[in-house]
């Protein structure tokens, strides 16, 4: 049986507690559109704690401009070659380099500039203890599993994508109608979801779209996806939580135009005859949080859950 919870315990988190191998860092963030004026001392805080750590900081375009350090490197170029990724922004801007890094080993390390950030373990104004501690050895990797979806036409693969929030299903934005989702599990029909969409979420996204949707909350290491229906036409219909190792087939029924939204940030309309298998991919995404981090202290903090 596969283990769950592999953090902080055993051989790779000894390994990580001693390793001093990070060698270049790479630092992006979130759309110069969005950047506040206290960006710059940030980036110039970052810097200093890498270069005091011997490592070798490597700015992407944006943050590069706002240090006044040339033109940057691109990130696609940039994955190729670092270490560890500090992403300075929000959950959104953190999805979006996951999704770059693609396949690659690359752990993430999240400042939080956004909103919520629940996958961002440093807040600005913690950058040099935190980082003294992170970069002195003294933090873990929560390693998150994420979802293969691959669209499918007949016998032809359409698209592939890794993602690790959700794949939503939903009808196009100018039209408020039902949809219909003929969807399996390993095989097994668990429904035709007549409803405004569906969710199908890992561990990670259950804390997004799927917790708006009524959907049940999972610790990172569940190793499990929810599915749950968006305002479903029968109100006896509910989330559903299926292994990760299952297959979860969705397949758009009627005439009605079926968008996929992978993430909350790329997407495309379904064919007449398309069919998406959805997977646990083979490669998780690492991010770097401190050993005493706590995902329900989280969930109480960034939404106020059971608060008195």
């Amino acid at each position: 049986m596969r283990q769950a919870f592999a953090w902080p315990f055993g051989e790779d988190y000894a390994a990580l507690r001693s390793m001093v191998s990070w060698k270049r860092v790479g630092i992006v963030m979130k759309s110069a559109k969005s950047v506040q004026g206290s960006m710059g001392p940030l980036l110039e805080s970052v810097v200093d704690v890498l270069k005091r750590h011997e490592i070798e900081p490597v700015a992407a375009p944006e943050p590069a401009k706002l240090l006044g350090a040339g033109p940057g490197v691109p990130v696609n170029e940039m994955i190729q070659s670092i270490d560890l990724c500090i992403v300075l922004g929000g959950d959104g801007t953190v999805l979006a380099i996951a999704r770059k890094i693609g396949k690659r080993k690359i752990p993430i390390l999240g400042i939080n500039q956004g909103q919520l950030g629940f996958l961002t373990a440093v807040a600005p104004g913690e950058v040099r203890t935190t980082f003294a501690e992170i970069f002195e050895g003294q933090y873990a990797l929560r390693r998150r599993e994420r979802m293969e979806v691959v669209t499918w036409n007949e016998e032809r693969e359409v698209d592939s994508s890794l993602v690790l929030n959700d794949a939503v299903f939903t009808n196009r934005p100018d039209v408020a109608r039902l949809i219909e989702l003929e969807t399996r599990v390993d095989g097994r029909e668990v429904a035709t979801y007549r409803a405004d969409g569906l969710i199908v979420s890992t561990p990670t996204g259950s804390t997004a779209y799927n917790l708006s949707a009524s959907g049940p909350i999972l610790e990172p290491g569940v190793p499990a996806m929810t599915l749950t229906p968006i305002c479903p036409h029968t109100l006896s219909v509910r989330p559903v939580v299926v292994a990760d190792e299952s297959t979860v087939t969705v397949e758009p029924r009627g005439d009605q135009a079926v968008r996929l939204t992978l993430d909350g940030q790329v997407g495309r309309t379904l064919e007449p005859g398309d069919l998406v298998k959805i997977t646990r991919s083979a490669y998780p995404v690492s991010f770097v949080e401190l050993p005493e981090s706590d995902h329900f202290e989280t969930i109480r903090r960034k939404l106020g859950w059971a608060s008195h």
